[in-house]
């Protein structure tokens, strides 16, 4: 047989349609190339809030929070902290100028500020998830893996700008962006996975659509895009399929003669 591939699958706007659903095109496709290969899904969200689809598709290997957390059959394997020290200052900042934010660690969610405003209530229903409680010194108890953070691109230069040295930020929605430890993205924890897998790097099969998928996409053995993708990750793509909404995965493995 051929090398044992590695098919990675981000969930929202991948695995899940426009109404958060999995295909039942997709289910079958999974279960099929599970048979030979290895299946595991890479997200930017965190353990509670995708283990619905975990479960609902069985996959027992998994990438969170953007890479800040990988498990192998259930198992951790990988976990990367934000800076406590940036993560107060990125606080200060935040408050001072109204933007609000959410804590993210690998299993828990929740808000700093007493009223959600807008920007979050509409991000959180944009990922189908309902905004998380109040905790606003939740920080200061547990180690943070990401936060979210609810501010417009027009805004970006007040937090974007080289002012933290220890993070990244990846945008997701309109006015939602993550906040990952500098090293964090999800190609850099599939690294680590497939070496704990023993598979090459070339034997990786990536699916996304958002920016949070770009590099994985890019440096896959072979990166898909997903119709519905931003037009800079179909750019990288080595094939660009169609939609979640329409059968873009199983038309992917059957163009790739996986299935």
């Amino acid at each position: 047989m051929a090398d044992k591939k590695l098919f990675i699958f981000d969930i929202d706007g991948t695995l899940l349609n426009d109404k958060g659903a999995v295909l039942d095109s997709t289910k079958e496709a999974l279960k099929k190339i599970n048979e030979t290969h290895e299946v595991a899904i890479a997200t930017g969200r965190n353990r509670t809030m995708a283990m619905d689809i975990i479960e609902e598709l069985d996959i027992s290997t998994y990438i969170v929070c953007n890479g800040a957390a990988a498990f192998y059959k259930n198992e951790a394997i990988y976990k990367n902290k934000l800076d406590s020290d940036e993560v107060k200052q990125l606080i200060e900042r935040a408050d001072k100028n109204g933007h609000q934010l959410i804590y993210e660690t690998v299993d828990d969610l929740k808000r700093r500020d007493a009223e959600p405003n807008d920007r979050m209530v509409n991000g959180m229903k944009h990922v189908g998830y309902p905004v998380p409680e109040q905790y606003r010194d939740f920080y200061k108890e547990n180690d943070l893996v990401q936060c979210l953070i609810f501010y417009s691109e027009d805004e970006a230069g007040t937090y974007e700008e080289d002012q933290f040295k220890a993070f990244r930020f990846v945008r997701w929605y309109e006015a939602g962006v993550d906040v990952l430890p500098i090293d964090g993205s999800k190609l850099n924890t599939i690294k680590r996975l497939a070496d704990h897998m023993n598979i090459d790097m070339k034997d990786v099969i990536a699916f996304g659509d958002g920016l949070n998928d770009l590099e994985m996409i890019e440096h896959a053995g072979i990166g898909v895009a997903m119709g519905n993708a931003r037009e800079e990750v179909k750019a990288v793509a080595d094939l660009v399929t169609d939609s979640h909404t329409a059968d873009g995965i199983v038309n992917a493995l059957k163009e790739m003669k996986f299935i």
